[in-house]
């Protein structure tokens, strides 16, 4: 948001509520709602110095309506009017049932409601009363995860809450940005499902056109961000995937929005703390496809607590300063500033499609996910790996040797390593003395290394196949 020069705090602010601006802000996530005076006042003077201009809060049903017919908009109109007053933009978390609307009545709040529609009308009630304050809207939290979303996750039902909340949004606000998924980083297990598999499940259930941008939570406390893309399941490899069905959905022109993310100094160190955010926040930024970010959370709640939910804050309960905040307040000062890598990798030709991924570590130099190609940063240059390679080599940790030449291409493994990748044979590794044995008359790999009986292993190619074995070595037959 931009403030006009001399714009005094708590002066009257425009009519028009201002949009969330490309940078960091912070998620509140509820605590403002129950925060004395005082308290809020001190994190409107925080959240001002430290030069954020934006933060994500609670607009929960069921602390608006407990009782039927009987809204109480009190707790969410203070801590809007503050923030409003002050020139914080907002996103609103349109999330959480009464009792009376659940189906049984009287179920935690995190459950499903009985009605979209219902839903749907407190949704657009709320962009009604809010109209010129807040700007953003999100539509629930977390839904594929039952902490979140009961009695389970639901991707079906979920859309039937974001088709009918979208409409009424609009209608009352046609200015509001409403932001859909709100998915939170996990894998499959009991009471959650993986974010890619529930937004595939979304699009199945019709939720194309119901979302002007989508927004993913991508905690992981032992990982940094920047670390991730060549690990299974990590957050940086679900935003990869996330952008690849958006983009095969004909939403590539939609943003993903990072609406929490945080680490908590019961898992890590400040020091830890501090270095996994301002890692986030510069490689984040360098997806072209991402929208703004909002740290959770600005102070702990019981700071010394072993329980993580506790220990998210950037500044300790009695208000003291987390080095994670000097660290974010650093980065703000300077707009953010982009790493030495991007720089680099952003000057590289631009042969291999669109940017997918931020520049990630690969053992001593630096590789980036494109379109087309996974991109290395080696001694002679860059080097374009096709991206059926990179998947099948991205486990060794092997860096190339050759570029690409359309049927394969070599990494400096101490024992020699051949990725084939043809339309013909499909990708395979080989290495060893069958790597060794192989000329060009074989033609391409069209099997992995397969085991023999006795010992050994043997890969066909299109024209012939060799084996190993102890004792025997190679044995090439055409």
């Amino acid at each position: 948001m931009i403030v006009a020069a001399g714009l005094a705090f708590g002066a009257q602010a425009p009519a028009q509520a201002a949009p969330t601006p490309p940078g960091v802000g912070i998620s509140d996530g509820g605590g403002l709602l129950w925060s004395t005076d005082a308290e809020l006042d001190t994190t409107v003077q925080f959240v001002t110095a430290i030069g954020v201009k934006s933060m994500r809060i609670a607009i929960p049903w069921s602390t608006v309506e407990p009782i039927q017919g009987q809204p109480n908009w009190a707790p969410v109109d203070r801590v809007v009017n503050k923030l409003r007053a002050a020139n914080i933009s907002m996103l609103g978390i349109i999330a959480y049932t009464p009792a009376w609307a659940t189906s049984p009545v009287n179920q935690p709040i995190n459950t499903r409601p009985a009605s979209p529609a219902a839903f749907g009308d407190f949704a657009g009630k709320v962009a009604a009363r809010y109209k010129g304050k807040v700007a953003d809207y999100e539509i629930w939290n977390e839904p594929n995860g039952v902490a979140f979303y009961g009695p389970q996750p639901d991707a079906a039902g979920y859309t039937a809450l974001l088709k009918a909340a979208y409409p009424k949004i609009k209608a009352a606000d046609s200015a509001a940005t409403v932001i859909g998924g709100v998915l939170g980083a996990t894998e499959d297990y009991w009471g959650n499902i993986n974010p890619v598999t529930f937004a595939t499940q979304m699009y199945a259930a019709g939720a194309k056109g119901y979302f002007d941008a989508f927004s993913y939570h991508p905690y992981q406390y032992s990982l940094k961000f920047s670390e991730g893309p060549y690990v299974d399941h990590s957050p940086a490899r679900q935003i990869l995937d996330i952008r690849n069905l958006m983009v095969a959905k004909g939403d590539g022109s939609k943003t993903i929005w990072a609406t929490e993310y945080g680490v908590p100094t019961s898992a890590v160190s400040y020091d830890q703390q501090n270095a996994m955010i301002v890692d986030f926040v510069q490689k984040w930024r360098e997806l072209p496809y991402t929208g703004p970010i909002f740290l959770y959370t600005l102070r702990d709640k019981v700071t010394g607590s072993s329980d993580p939910e506790d220990t998210f804050g950037l500044l300790e309960t009695n208000w003291g300063a987390k080095t994670a905040l000097w660290g974010l307040m650093g980065l703000l000062q300077q707009g953010i500033p982009r790493t030495a890598e991007y720089n680099r990798f952003a000057a590289a030709p631009n042969s291999w499609g669109a940017v997918l991924g931020p520049v990630f570590p690969v053992r001593d130099t630096w590789a980036q996910y494109r379109q087309d190609a996974v991109l290395y940063e080696m001694p002679s240059g860059f080097v374009a790996v096709p991206r059926a390679v990179a998947e099948a080599v991205r486990y060794t940790g092997y860096l190339p040797t050759t570029s690409f030449n359309g049927t394969y291409q070599d990494f400096d493994s101490p024992v020699g390593l051949r990725v084939f990748s043809t339309a013909i044979g499909g990708t395979h590794n080989i290495g060893g003395g069958i790597f060794a044995a192989w000329d060009p008359t074989l033609g391409p790999a069209t099997s992995d290394e397969l085991p023999q009986p006795g010992g050994g292993v043997k890969v066909t190619f299109q024209y012939g196949s060799i084996s190993w074995a102890p004792w025997v070595g190679t044995t090439v037959t055409r």
